[in-house]
């Protein structure tokens, strides 16, 4: 048996579900649009957002191997800590340089990502956090996690 209470519960939650459906579709709706507008090409530019570098993970007998892309970085603005089992890596990557094209420019395509980013991997359990290593080349940062002997 239903009270009066029970019944208005429920119709407030099917109104509730069905702003949320009509909400969602408008949000698709928009976003289809701005795609059509903007063409394929566009890319959302987010200066606030921090960002994600790309990584490989390789593992060879006595290591794992961490390879960070991170081109146009000074190797000492690069931030490696171990925190409660995980790897930090962070950082401030420049704006890339405009140097072939006078100012003042109009940005038409912007993918290469820039500004504060933080990647976080959780460290296997055999990784002796003590031991690990870093080098920076060619644009990538190499990460060496020797594993703990037996």
């Amino acid at each position: 048996m239903c009270n009066e209470g029970t019944v208005m519960s429920l119709q407030l939650r099917e109104m509730h579900a069905a702003q949320e459906d009509r909400l969602s579709k408008m949000a698709r709706q928009m976003t289809r649009w701005v795609d059509q507008v903007l063409g394929p090409t566009y890319h959302r530019y987010c200066p606030d957002e921090v960002w994600t570098p790309a990584i490989n993970l390789y593992e060879s007998n006595d290591n794992y191997c961490i390879v960070v892309e991170l081109a146009g970085m000074d190797a000492q603005t690069i931030d490696l800590q171990v925190e409660k089992g995980s790897l930090v890596l962070s950082g401030d990557r420049p704006s890339p340089p405009t140097l072939e094209c006078p100012r003042p420019t109009r940005v038409h395509l912007m993918e290469i990502d820039h500004g504060r980013f933080t990647r976080s991997i959780e460290l296997p359990n055999d990784v002796d956090a003590e031991d690990i290593t870093a080098s920076y080349r060619g644009g990538y940062l190499f990460v060496r996690l020797p594993k703990k002997p037996y």
